[in-house]
């Protein structure tokens, strides 16, 4: 039995799905779009053995955005709509950002203190066996041993679930992220006067505002008719619309400013914790080692100092994101990151 052969076409023009008439304009770009992203995807994973700047990780990013069509927001923003998803998308990409970079700190704080925990109990055993030390206090130990071991495999959980985030969200793997280094220190109170001031005269608010008027103002006197749908906006509507868009930006520059405010207040109190767990935890080793203080006592201190450290890391992302989200309400935040402009699929 000879075998069917496929169905040929004699030339591409004749079937109906292949003919250039049916690639419309909005086909060509989606097409274009999808090349140049897979080039940015493509360009990522081999690279994906080098850490890249949390610079790095937004402007790539933006590519993606930029590459998924000519309207994303990643596009000059020409109003205060286009802002707003740009800041959107920024504040996202930061906050995900901060919370990997957290989880990973975090993760290895608990593999150290698990670690720390063991060596105390294999020098505790040897001293139970010595006759210097008694099985309670071994006992004791080992169950802080295995307290150090849920909380590792709840730092890893957090780990792959910030990681499977970060991975939507990026296209990036989690160990591509570099190191964030140390947290910027607070704002001071000119640079929060400076935000705040600035979040009341953004340049996608105002001057496109101002622009559009301007434009309107000058077809009426050229006796110029208007587009099909628009009206001409009175000036006092006008006027009225921008007082209650001021005061709802400085509304909501108040509200974030409070929330960053209470983030340096908390990240200070747990910081000062900190500071204390450690001084009692060096001191307990020392009475350890000595032999003057128990090992329970030692290895509690241990795990308190992580404990600390814990909240320590937790609260500084959450400081971060909130310095972040002032600076994007401000209408600051894309200059931060080179994207006053058009982001290039390059």
């Amino acid at each position: 039995m000879t075998e069917r052969p496929a169905p040929s076409v004699p030339n591409g023009l004749s079937n109906p799905t292949l003919h250039p008439e049916a690639f419309t304009t909005s086909a060509i770009q989606r097409h274009d779009a999808a090349s140049q992203r897979d080039a940015v995807l493509q360009r990522s994973s081999s690279q994906s053995h080098q850490a890249m700047s949390l610079a790095a990780v937004v402007r790539h990013v933006m590519a993606l955005a930029a590459c998924a069509g000519p309207s994303a927001e990643t596009q000059a923003p020409a109003d205060e709509s286009a802002l707003r998803r740009l800041n959107g998308r920024l504040d996202a990409t930061l906050d995900i950002c901060f919370q990997l970079d957290a989880a990973r700190r975090q993760l290895h704080n608990a593999i150290s203190t698990q670690r720390e925990l063991e060596t105390v109990l294999e020098m505790l055993a040897a001293r139970v066996d010595a006759g210097q030390a008694s099985p309670d206090e071994s006992r004791q130990v080992a169950s802080l041993v295995s307290f150090g071991r849920e909380k590792v495999a709840e730092a890893v959980s957090e780990w792959n679930r910030t990681g499977r985030c970060f991975a939507r969200h990026t296209r990036l793997l989690p160990t591509q992220l570099d190191g964030l280094g140390d947290t910027p220190e607070p704002l001071s109170a000119d640079e929060m006067d400076r935000l705040a001031e600035a979040c009341l005269w953004t340049p996608a608010d105002v001057h496109f505002s101002l622009r559009q008027r301007a434009n309107a103002w000058s077809q009426r006197r050229c006796g110029a008719a208007l587009e099909p749908g628009r009206a001409l906006e009175d000036f006092h509507a006008w006027i009225s619309r921008m007082e209650e868009a001021r005061s709802q930006a400085a509304a909501d520059f108040s509200a974030a400013r409070e929330t960053y405010l209470q983030c340096v207040l908390g990240l200070d109190r747990e910081h000062a914790s900190l500071v204390r767990a450690r001084s009692l935890r060096r001191s307990a080793e020392v009475g350890f080692r000595c032999r003057f203080a128990s090992a329970h006592a030692f290895a509690a201190s241990i795990v308190e100092e992580s404990r600390r450290m814990h909240s320590v890391l937790a609260l500084q992302a959450h400081r971060s994101a909130a310095r972040h989200r002032l600076y994007a309400l401000a209408g600051l935040l894309p200059s931060q990151f080179g994207l006053a402009g058009p982001v290039a699929c390059h």
